[in-house]
């Protein structure tokens, strides 16, 4: 029994001395850190998501420092105050932070379709991809796309239609409402498929994004887990994030699948993004990358479906919130809208959205305020020494640059939990360093969608603002509430908003 005691003794000490060295390492790199408890500085206990504990260091050590160490249990993290740091982060020494996460070596007994995307893969294979990939984006194919978002918008407000004409209430439910707007805008894009959940929200289409960032058994806590350990978690297989959404991978693989052998069947071309992987899945490219096999497609296709309608149907939502709060700026919005689609005889075309600037400051704003990502993630793949410093961060080292925290810099932006659209009037953003906006990203890894993103939120707004006034409720909560259980900044419960039809 004293033996025992002894043994269980010692393995105690050894591992509070392990910890305890562990979180000195950027105390002896001389990088200030936050006190930090036996998990690291990212707590489990508490129930919060990251973005308030990175608003809480940066508020803490603003003005102070620029750049403090936290740990991600004990991965050390490093977090950038400073806005010129993080402008030679993202963009001037780029080469030296292409990666957005660790690194791991490719599983060679499945191909990982969830993590072979864009968005994860290291900078090597990054490049080429998002090389190839950008010709989806440009604004010939924008164009191109252009009737396809409007025709679903205007089945949108043919389904609003019918379900007043059905129910008393004059109340939706925002979220689930744009989430089914912008899955049948990425069906009809991506697949040339129309899927109608606007009409059938039990659709597949709409289960599947649902799963995606709503997990039922994955919570935040164990995705930070996954990704900052991820050697581990590669022999866990029963920690396969496919598996708790419900056959996600299957589903992407059998749609590629069906929708490749239709089109090379019928010889059907949309000049979409499946087509530009057709292109790429045929044929070998000048330096010798080998031809996109079915599960690669299957990647790109997935972050397309996944990033294309939640982030879109997130800001949708949000800008509707604070435009229901803020009725002088609605009213301002809608007769721009109103005053552009007379111009044009009450068509909207693709050139005349670009006309209506105020909606552009009503996007951007919602996006200063809710943002897509708490933060801008990076990893150095080779040592750097900080300018004006005599600290060098190690290769391999996790950064992490608070895009929320900036956002909300009273110094940055004045009352910032005001929704102001003017502050992106064109002279109020040549005011602001470049990096004081973060919607987006920043550098050669940002959003390669931005286009695509712009364009449907901009059309959905303008079909909703032209016919419909929004309004707070009973039911409306008094502040937006974001998910704790997912690493992208969607709603935690339903945004019941009124709605009146003008």
């Amino acid at each position: 029994m004293v033996l025992s005691f002894v043994i269980l003794s010692t393995l105690c000490l050894l591992l509070v001395t392990l910890l305890w060295n562990k979180f000195q390492y950027w105390k002896k790199l001389g990088v200030p850190q936050p006190t930090t408890n036996y998990l690291g500085n990212f707590r489990l206990i508490k129930s919060m998501h990251k973005t308030e504990l990175l608003r809480e260091y940066y508020e803490k050590f603003r003005g102070k420092a620029k750049l403090i160490g936290t740990y991600v249990f004990t991965k050390p993290i490093i977090i950038v105050l400073d806005l010129d740091l993080a402008k030679t982060i993202l963009i001037k020494d780029f080469n030296k932070f292409t990666d957005r996460f660790q690194r791991r070596e490719p599983d060679k007994r499945r191909f990982d379709i969830l993590n072979e995307t864009l968005f994860r893969v290291a900078g090597d294979r990054w490049g080429p991809l998002r090389k190839k990939l950008s010709s989806t984006f440009t604004s010939l194919k924008m164009k191109f796309m252009f009737p396809t978002v409007l025709n679903v918008a205007q089945q949108m407000d043919e389904a609003l239609k019918a379900h007043f004409a059905n129910t008393l209430s004059g109340g939706i439910d925002t979220h689930d409402w744009m989430g089914r707007f912008t899955t049948d805008v990425i069906a009809n894009c991506v697949f040339g498929v129309k899927c109608n959940s606007l009409m059938d929200p039990n659709n597949i289409f709409r289960h599947i994004g649902h799963r995606i960032f709503y997990p039922k058994y994955v919570s935040l806590k164990l995705r930070t887990l996954m990704i900052s350990y991820p050697v581990i978690f590669k022999y866990l297989q029963f920690f396969h994030f496919n598996e708790y959404v419900d056959g996600l991978e299957e589903f992407v693989l059998q749609l590629v699948r069906e929708t490749l052998h239709t089109r090379e069947e019928q010889k059907v071309q949309r000049n979409d993004f499946i087509d530009l992987l057709i292109e790429m899945k045929n044929s070998q490219d000048k330096a010798g990358m080998p031809p996109m096999g079915i599960e690669e497609m299957a990647s790109q296709v997935f972050v397309f479906f996944a990033a294309g309608f939640e982030t879109s149907s997130s800001n949708l939502t949000y800008g509707l919130f604070e435009l229901a709060k803020t009725p002088h700026v609605q009213e301002k919005l809608r007769a721009e809208i109103k005053s552009v689609l007379e111009k044009h005889n009450g068509e909207l075309s693709y050139e005349s959205m670009f006309e209506m600037t105020y909606l552009d400051q009503v996007i951007m704003e919602t996006l200063r305020k809710t943002p897509a990502f708490a933060a801008i993630t990076r990893v150095s793949i080779e040592d750097f020494k900080v300018p004006d410093s005599n600290i060098t961060l190690e290769k391999g080292t996790h950064i992490y640059i608070p895009a929320v925290a900036i956002h909300y810099d009273p110094d940055i932006y004045d009352n910032p939990e005001e929704f102001r659209p003017e502050r992106f009037h064109p002279d109020e953003v040549q005011k602001r360093h470049p990096q004081a906006f973060l919607g987006f990203g920043d550098g050669p890894r940002n959003c390669i969608g931005l286009r695509f993103a712009f364009m449907q939120v901009r059309i959905g707004l303008i079909t909703l603002l032209k016919s419909y006034r929004f309004g707070v409720s009973e039911k409306t909560p008094a502040q937006m509430e974001i998910s704790k259980t997912c690493s992208v900044r969607v709603p935690g419960r339903k945004i019941w908003l009124k709605v009146e039809k003008l």
